[in-house]
């Protein structure tokens, strides 16, 4: 893991720190505070904060776990760890909020002694709806700064929690002067919108751990840095996988002039993992295509096949062409568009295979199927 992913996550655990002292504060007084006063809105909130401390406890630990090297079972390291504590972070969420709807009903349904507010569940209830405002907006800075998962969806569940602090507010000033006991009902319908944040979480969790397409802006940097190779005719295909945030592991296949030695071939190799280095990305590999530019006859039936491919709206690239005339065969790379039916896509490469065969009756052809990324 480079420096930049250390000092992040160095940062991402002060953040956790700050939860942890916060939330246990927070959870220590309502509780106290609730069962005083009789106010099971108020105890279900100080499980909430413990929760939410639990939550900046496993991001500290999933932080700690991030730093560790790679070893022969987990050969890219324990970056993923933190997409694991998010999820794990969602759960929570989602378990408080089934708990309170159910704690809620059943005080609902049965007869229960009404609660005593005070003062002192006043002012708790204002200092819990001040901290976790200015705490949520805080790491929620935090975490877009650092493209922290864990600490956005942090963020995100404290400043939830400021608005259930709100709720509980209102319910207090209400029975105080009014005498109207809503803090059940308000407790449902809160417990309703933190369900629906922790399923979202989850969702979104979900897909970071069975992975997404790359940083677009990381990728067209990595392109950036590979084409300012003089030797470097174009980029076939690049893979990216992401274990964690800073921790990004891949390859490269370029094509360049089938004249280039063995030994010119490793000095480009290397410089471009090099490059690669300096944005964060461990390159496992760079394949190499090599390709024909001084054919004249080679590179029309490139711009040929090339042009028939605009005909279809599935194909969106052709790449690492290789002609072999000495078998009569014609190899090929393509990428079709991901967001199309796979039946149309599948009924598009037939046509364009079948003219194919036609243009070049007397070369076989032969198409491997990219990946669109």
């Amino acid at each position: 893991m480079n420096q930049d992913a250390l000092n992040r996550n160095q940062k991402i655990i002060r953040c956790s720190l700050i939860g942890v002292g916060m939330n246990l504060f927070l959870a220590v007084f309502k509780i106290i505070v609730g069962t005083m006063a009789n106010a099971r809105a108020i105890i279900m909130d100080g499980i909430n904060s413990l929760s939410d401390m639990t939550a900046s406890l496993i991001s500290i630990i999933s932080s700690v776990f991030v730093k560790k090297r790679g070893n022969k079972d987990h050969p890219f390291g324990y970056g993923r760890m933190e997409y694991l504590s998010s999820l794990l972070v969602a759960m929570i969420i989602l378990y408080v909020g089934c708990r309170s709807i159910y704690g809620s009903v059943n005080a609902i349904i049965h007869s229960h002694t009404p609660p005593a507010y005070n003062a002192l569940t006043l002012a708790i209830m204002v200092v819990s709806l001040i901290s976790k405002l200015l705490y949520g907006v805080f790491i929620h800075r935090q975490g877009k700064r650092l493209n922290s998962a864990t600490l956005v969806l942090s963020a995100v569940d404290s400043l939830g929690d400021a608005v259930i602090s709100l709720g509980i507010l209102v319910a207090i000033l209400l029975y105080r002067f009014y005498g109207v006991d809503i803090e059940h009902y308000l407790s449902i319908a809160i417990s309703l919108l933190i369900i629906r944040t922790g399923i979202k979480m989850i969702h979104e969790c979900g897909n970071r751990i069975l992975g997404t397409r790359p940083d677009p802006e990381l990728r067209k940097a990595l392109i950036r840095q590979v084409m300012q190779n003089p030797d470097v005719l174009n980029i076939s295909n690049i893979a990216l996988h992401d274990y964690g945030e800073g921790n990004y592991v891949g390859s490269v296949d370029i094509e360049v002039d089938e004249k280039l030695t063995a030994v010119e071939i490793s000095i480009l190799s290397r410089q471009i993992i090099r490059q690669a280095e300096n944005l964060g990305v461990q390159l496992t590999s760079v394949g190499i295509v090599g390709t024909n530019i001084t054919d004249p006859a080679s590179v029309e039936m490139w711009d040929t096949m090339i042009e028939l491919a605009r005909k279809y709206g599935s194909i969106k690239r052709l790449y690492s062409f290789i002609i072999d005339r000495k078998n009569r065969e014609i190899s090929f790379y393509i990428t079709q568009d991901s967001a199309l039916k796979q039946n149309i896509c599948e009924e598009e490469l037939e046509r364009f295979r079948q003219q194919l065969c036609d243009t070049f009756p007397d070369m076989r052809i032969e198409i491997h199927q990219g990946i669109d990324i």
